[in-house]
């Protein structure tokens, strides 16, 4: 990697980079809690449950479809939960919860960061391409486009989706294929020390790390604590970089 190459485009990370979790626990415990409330004794919570009940969520979801249909998908959804859970019920009782689950762990449970919007506005404004990579499940282009993330970006690329995730260097260079640039050339931005640094360097990309609010990882020589420095970052790079770089 050449950390001063001319940045020619930008991916980023997805959770605790672009949305948080709006009540600030993760969607299991909240679901967990909410189940054990009304009753019922659900098996104990696996974060592999949130990738088996988003299985088929990229091709069986669409939020333009009609209200009905996507209320019967919530239905399938909480069925689905239901059972990896192994709650036993009636379908009657399962549709009495389904929208207070799809409330849970759909996109409404996330808020995007104040500083995400102009940032990306920022980016763009400068002609750079932007793509996401995630470790999440499937269907992660259809919480982007509920969270208003969609347009900013070229790529949008889930790791439950394409069957490979950081920090391993094939979803990076599956990235940088396609936004159609060199490694050296794409600046990684996320909020995890070995996904996203180390995985994004160990892919040659340039990285820098995001803490926000918190005191950043020590291993980490390159950090920003909000996403509001990456337009006067990026754009005082591709300045100084070398000519032909």
């Amino acid at each position: 990697m050449s950390p001063g190459a001319r940045i020619r485009a930008v991916t980023l990370d997805f959770f605790n980079t672009l949305a948080f979790l709006r009540t600030g626990r993760g969607r299991g415990p909240t679901l967990m809690e909410y189940l054990e409330a009304r009753g019922f004794r659900p098996a104990p919570w696996q974060h592999q449950v949130l990738y088996d009940v988003f299985e088929p969520h990229d091709r069986d979801y669409s939020p333009a479809a009609s209200l009905p249909a996507r209320r019967r998908y919530h239905l399938e959804l909480a069925t689905r939960v239901f059972e990896r859970l192994q709650i036993p019920t009636a379908t009657e009782q399962i549709e009495e919860h389904a929208d207070a689950i799809w409330d849970i762990l759909g996109p409404s449970s996330l808020e995007v960061y104040a500083d995400v919007p102009e940032a990306l506005q920022s980016l763009r404004k400068q002609g750079l391409p932007l793509a996401m990579i995630s470790n999440w499940q499937c269907g992660l282009r259809h919480f982007c486009h509920e969270l208003g993330l969609s347009p900013f970006f070229r790529h949008i690329l889930g790791s439950a989706d394409l069957d490979m995730a950081k920090p391993e260097p094939p979803i990076f260079r599956h990235a940088c294929e396609c936004l159609g640039v060199a490694p050296e050339h794409i600046l990684h931005i996320g909020d995890t020390f070995v996904d996203d640094y180390e995985g994004g360097e160990s892919a040659g990309l340039q990285v820098r790390l995001l803490a926000r609010d918190r005191n950043p990882d020590p291993r980490a020589g390159r950090v920003i604590h909000g996403l509001g420095e990456l337009p006067d970052l990026v754009s005082v790079a591709r300045r100084t970089a070398p000519r032909g770089g």
